[in-house]
């Protein structure tokens, strides 16, 4: 009887934690995750509801809340004609930006060529994939994954070093 006792504890056991194992499952920030919550949009609160709060803490009288309210409406305002400031400069910068690329391209097509400039333009983009590639490489070697995402890990380096191997005898 006593054995039967301790048997069934030990399956009980057993079976728990393996409950508790599966019950982990994926954390919670996921990168699709923070794409989402960045997606949302907050609702702001209205500076009536943050006079209104502060009077109720602060036992306010209506003419003090009357002010606190004037002034939040205020900071509103100007934080908001700051943020329109803030994105003119980036809009005016990212143009400025364009227009000296462009620039500098036009330039290095009259020195090198049309042809030689599509080539270097070919090899940047190779250079982007490859780098893109190996930053996909190394997060997926930094946090645990499925059974399934190990594999495909593994297959990626082999498919990696192969292209590697490929590689060396072009540039020597």
């Amino acid at each position: 009887m006593r054995k039967y006792v301790l048997f069934v504890l030990a399956a009980v056991f057993m079976l728990s934690t393996a409950v508790v194992a599966q019950g982990q499952g994926q954390p919670k920030h996921n990168k699709g995750d923070k794409k989402e919550m960045r997606q949302e949009v907050k609702e702001k609160i209205t500076p009536e509801k943050r006079a209104e709060f502060m009077a109720k803490q602060l036992q306010l009288s209506d003419v003090e809340k009357a002010k606190v309210q004037a002034l939040y409406e205020k900071q509103d305002a100007k934080a908001k004609q700051q943020m329109e400031e803030i994105k003119k400069l980036k809009e005016e910068q990212k143009a400025k930006f364009e227009a000296n690329r462009k620039a500098q391209e036009d330039e290095l097509i009259k020195i090198i060529g049309n042809d030689k400039f599509r080539q270097l333009q070919s090899m940047r983009i190779a250079r982007l994939e490859k780098e893109n590639r190996m930053h996909r490489m190394k997060m997926m070697q930094q946090r645990p994954g499925t059974e399934q995402q190990r594999m495909m890990m593994e297959k990626m380096k082999k498919m990696h070093q192969e292209r590697m191997k490929k590689e060396q005898p072009k540039e020597n």
